[in-house]
């Protein structure tokens, strides 16, 4: 995986928090799947609004050319790939706006003590990771840290990303908490053998897989970052003979491993 950040020391001890692109930080789905209509379009396919959601929604763009293919008959046009990511960046346009809440969030984590650094990790290329962060007025919370699946050549539930992003970040897998919205994201983040946080907005939606902490506003994130820290500062200065964790605070302590379950980069 090539280092986007510069080179230097690991972060220091601390909880490090791990965040998903599309979905967490901005929205960009319903463009990118607009891309990939487009590339349909052209092969004769036509589809609706919640057709092409369930058809591309969580999966890399092979996989939904693929699916193309399947629905048209015929093989997508050879610069398929660019012509989607060309359409969805038209649809998208010069300025796109971090997720509600998002900004502040993210200055608020910045400061708070016990928090070692934060990270990027997403399914899209690491081109496009930067240029909508740089568009969002995010880039500058990362200090270069961002890493895409492209570089691993494994993309979620694969947990091999979140994994390379703490060793290149130097941060220790059992300090990492990932943040994410997706159920590949969630079972990604469970396999690597870190915390998860599932921002899921919709209150008719609950946790992707056990081990989650379901939040539903940007909001509440830093409020809940630092209420993983103090737990696991109280769990590690609990004496060896100390009466057990209860059961609500014991999952938050450590998270559940779950098989992966099955958006698009």
């Amino acid at each position: 995986m090539r280092r986007h950040e510069p080179a230097g020391p690991a972060v220091p001890a601390g909880t490090f928090l791990v965040f998903d692109l599309d979905g967490v930080l901005v929205d960009t789905q319903d463009a990118e799947n607009g891309g990939l209509a487009h590339v349909g379009e052209l092969m004769g396919v036509t589809l609706g609004k919640e057709r092409r959601d369930e058809l591309f929604s969580g999966k890399k763009m092979q996989e939904c050319l693929d699916l193309l293919e399947e629905l048209a008959g015929t093989p997508p046009p050879p610069d398929a790939m660019p012509i989607a990511r060309a359409r969805c960046e038209e649809l998208i346009g010069d300025r796109l706006e971090p997720l509600a809440g998002v900004a502040d969030a993210l200055d608020r984590l910045g400061v708070l003590p016990g928090v070692s650094g934060m990270c990027v990790a997403s399914n899209s290329p690491l081109e496009l990771i930067e240029r909508r962060l740089a568009k969002a007025g995010l880039l500058h919370q990362f200090g270069g840290r961002l890493y895409s699946a492209y570089e691993v050549a494994a993309w979620k539930p694969d947990p091999k990303l979140f994994l390379a992003a703490a060793e290149r970040s130097g941060a220790a897998v059992v300090d990492c908490l990932v943040i994410e919205d997706s159920p590949v994201g969630v079972a990604a983040g469970l396999d690597a053998g870190m915390r998860v946080l599932q921002y899921t907005p919709d209150p008719a939606v609950g946790a992707h897989l056990e081990g989650a902490e379901v939040f539903r506003s940007m909001a509440e994130l830093p409020g809940l970052v630092a209420a993983v820290i103090a737990r696991r500062s109280a769990a590690s200065s609990t004496p060896a003979d100390a009466p057990a964790l209860t059961p609500d605070i014991a999952p938050a302590l450590a998270p559940t491993a779950a098989t992966p379950t099955g958006r698009t980069r």
